[in-house]
């Protein structure tokens, strides 16, 4: 789609934590930007950062320079089936699914910044290690 990626994640920053539930975060950040940032025929830069701004703690953010999210939808992108493209390739699913997966298995918080003018950014803040977590329940036969 002739986007830039961009990733700015120092080598030194590693996490104990879920890597599978991790990536479908940054992977449905990737497809929401795709879908919802950019009008067709439009490139931009999608930019993957982290730091460590206190000890334990990791910050990832996520942004785009594509059109921003509108104000009046910015208190909802985290709710289950909101989406501003219905039958046009969005469930409105992705955003809640990232919020679910950040707060509760990967233990962290979510936020989201976003104008007309500089785009989206979701950042994330996590910790280093993430909670362990028991079996998941098994299917009675």
């Amino acid at each position: 789609a002739h986007h830039k990626v961009q990733l700015q994640v120092p080598r030194a920053i590693t996490l104990d934590s879920y890597p599978g539930p991790f990536g479908q975060v940054i992977a449905n950040f990737i497809n929401n930007a795709l879908l919802h940032a950019f009008v067709p025929g439009q490139s931009g830069t999608l930019v993957l950062s982290a730091s460590t701004p206190a000890d334990g703690r990791v910050r990832v953010e996520f942004r785009d320079d594509g059109c921003g999210i509108a104000p009046e939808h910015l208190g909802r992108i985290f709710d289950p089936f909101f989406t501003t493209k219905l039958g046009q390739g969005g469930s409105g699913l992705g955003l809640s699914i990232c919020y679910n997966i950040v707060t509760s298995l990967l233990g962290g918080h979510i936020s989201v910044f976003s104008s007309a003018h500089d785009g989206t950014c979701f950042a994330l803040d996590l910790p280093v290690c993430a909670p362990q977590h028991g079996p998941l329940p098994q299917a009675k036969p």
